[in-house]
């Protein structure tokens, strides 16, 4: 079939496959870049969700020491169960 194309344009068909390589080459690269910046935003999500149970933690602790009694349990429950959730989830999607 490609020998038609050379035959009607000469050296079309180089044209034909140059062009099918190139856009094999863009898309292996936009796939690469689409991957990467997932895996960037997965991390930063970790950093921030252990940020932020960290935060709760430590804010429960720090009530419950001063005399507060419902909000401490209240953070340290959600933070806790938020936790708990999460590295359930990952081990049920494994």
């Amino acid at each position: 079939m490609y020998g038609e194309y050379d035959r009607v344009l000469p050296g079309s068909a180089d044209r034909i496959l140059s062009m099918a390589e190139k856009e094999q080459s863009h898309r292996i690269s936009t796939e690469n870049e689409a991957l990467a910046a997932s895996v960037k935003d997965s991390k930063l999500g970790q950093y921030f969700g252990f940020a932020l149970a960290t935060l709760c933690l430590g804010g429960g602790v720090y009530l419950a020491i001063n005399g507060h009694t419902v909000v401490p349990v209240v953070l340290v429950c959600a933070s806790a169960i938020g936790l708990v959730n999460r590295f359930l989830d990952n081990r049920a999607s494994r």
